[in-house]
């Protein structure tokens, strides 16, 4: 171990002594919003922390989900890029390479100044360092100091600075301890992230959370801590193993085991099917899209009539968000969850770096479709796949569970963690499919354009029939249809929802609202 992580350890032990005795733990609930970026600077169309570089070339319009927080003492406010494929917080410094070159991002999405802090901690100058799939990359400093979402405050939280940057937006990663970037070097050099100083500092029971991404066409979702809201779901959560790096036999990521993947007409009629599959895929935050093995994507594409431009990379018409078909995905073997989306959820707008909107051969708008070869890089459902899903990570017991969500839910029925099972889930079958992920490092991917608005070139005709009947929601839950313009970009705000114990109250905090629960 270098002189430097073992100090990094040694800080963070020390920085982790806390007292616990008054701290009773408590489950909570963060809202977060939905941006959509123009700005080619951030791409995250394709972004998992990795040890090994690849070029993504891959470029749309980016969806990000934030969460906004606060650090140092005053507190300096941030939102942050919530990630299930990473494990590190960092932020870029005031004088961050990509913030001098452009202020304007930073002074978005915000940027630390170490100096106006009276609770910062330099821990390893220079320590800090990671990388993604898509070539962008962070170095910098690795320090502590209080991080705060609404009324929830860690204090002494190991975080990067960065000091250069590819990209200006944190990313709060929430994954493994395993998966941190000290862990390049070497394996057993980790530090209490996020999701284990919630529990150590005693607001949780667990080191699990519940992730509802909710509609595309909705501004926001929530992320809840130590709990499940089982208003948010539809039928039965099933849970399944989390699989394991096939190099370390370890758990660095949110992999599972895809058995299935079924493409149906609105009439129930299949158009495509593969079963019997074993194909591990990441569940990540992080990703704008969904990557599956190129077999499988390109006959997908092929099926919908997706045009694959040189700018706009695999186009449909956004009149393809009315049609009713779905596509069923099954994890774990036959007993295991099966999540069902519906088309309109893979159809997404694209949005040029002008603002404007391209257009089919035929004139009508085109859209990106939400399925891509994954190629040399690992199998990812993103965004295009999470939203339909409820799914709760459950990182103490290394499980995952998974139901169909439920759209636009307003009502909360929240439970909390027990010590060893994910509240109302129901596990899977003993000898549910089992794969390994050979894939080493953290993806991260949003969506880019490469051009200002224009016609897609080329010609396409869907060989799936895609018509028919909907005689039901996808995964039950609500679904709308989409147009080029359905979605907005406006500025980041905070939405804290904190669930605690007993009444209901409503409060405000420095960036935005919180609703208060009580359970």
């Amino acid at each position: 171990m270098s002189r430097s992580l073992t100090l990094l350890t040694a800080a963070t032990a020390a920085l982790s002594l806390v007292d616990l005795a008054a701290a009773e733990p408590k489950v909570l609930g963060f809202a977060f919003t939905k941006e959509v970026r123009r700005d080619a600077s951030t791409n995250t169309n394709r972004m998992h922390r990795r040890q090994k570089s690849v070029t993504a070339d891959i470029q749309n319009a980016d969806l990000l989900y934030l969460i906004n927080a606060t650090i140092g003492t005053p507190p300096q406010s941030f939102g942050l890029q919530l990630d299930t494929g990473s494990s590190d917080i960092w932020v870029p410094a005031v004088n961050a390479d990509v913030c001098l070159a452009s202020s304007q991002e930073c002074q978005l999405f915000g940027s630390f100044n170490p100096n106006q802090s009276s609770t910062f901690i330099d821990l390893v100058p220079q320590g800090f360092q990671i990388s993604y799939v898509d070539n962008s990359g962070v170095t910098g400093d690795y320090i502590g100091d209080t991080l705060a979402i609404g009324k929830t405050s860690l204090t002494n939280l190991t975080m990067g600075l960065a000091t250069s940057a590819s990209r200006a937006l944190g990313i709060m990663g929430i994954g493994f301890v395993a998966g941190e970037s000290s862990t390049n070097d070497d394996p057993t050099n980790t530090y209490p992230n996020v999701i284990s100083e919630l529990k150590q500092q005693g607001y949780i029971n667990t080191m699990a959370y519940s992730l509802w991404l909710n509609d595309l066409d909705s501004n926001d979702g929530s992320i809840l801590f130590g709990g499940v809201d089982t208003a948010k779901y539809h039928g039965s959560l099933i849970s399944i193993p989390i699989q394991p790096d096939a190099e370390s036999g370890s758990l660095t990521s949110f992999t599972v085991a895809l058995s299935s993947v079924v493409v149906a007409d609105g009439s129930g009629n299949s158009q495509y099917s593969q079963t019997n599959l074993a194909v591990p895929v990441i569940l990540d935050s992080g990703t704008s899209l969904t990557f599956l093995p190129d077999t499988y994507a390109n006959a997908i594409l092929t099926g919908v009539g997706a045009i694959n431009d040189p700018n706009y990379g695999y186009t449909v018409p956004c009149s393809l968000s009315s049609s009713p078909a779905t596509f069923t995905f099954g994890f774990g073997g036959a007993s295991g969850p099966s999540i069902v989306v519906g088309i309109n959820e893979f159809v997404v707008p694209i949005i040029t770096t002008d603002g404007s909107s391209p257009s089919m051969p035929d004139g009508s708008p085109a859209c990106n479709f939400g399925i891509l070869p994954s190629g040399a890089d690992p199998n990812l459902f993103g965004d295009t796949f999470l939203r339909s899903a409820y799914v709760v990570y459950d990182l103490e017991n290394t499980q995952i569970a998974l139901a169909n969500t439920n759209f636009n839910a307003t009502a909360a029925s929240v439970v909390d963690f027990s010590a060893t099972t994910i509240p109302g889930a129901t596990a899977a079958p003993s000898g549910a499919v089992a794969v390994t992920q050979t894939f080493s490092g953290h993806p991260l991917a949003t969506q880019t354009v490469k051009g200002t608005g224009g016609a897609v070139t080329g010609q396409a005709s869907a060989t799936f029939n895609l018509g028919g009947t909907r005689t039901g929601s996808a995964g039950a839950g609500a679904t709308t249809s989409k147009g080029a313009g359905a979605i907005t970009f406006g500025s980041p705000r905070v939405d804290v929802a904190m669930l605690v114990a007993a009444a209901v109250g409503l409060a405000s905090f420095g960036l935005g609202g919180a609703l208060i629960w009580a359970m």
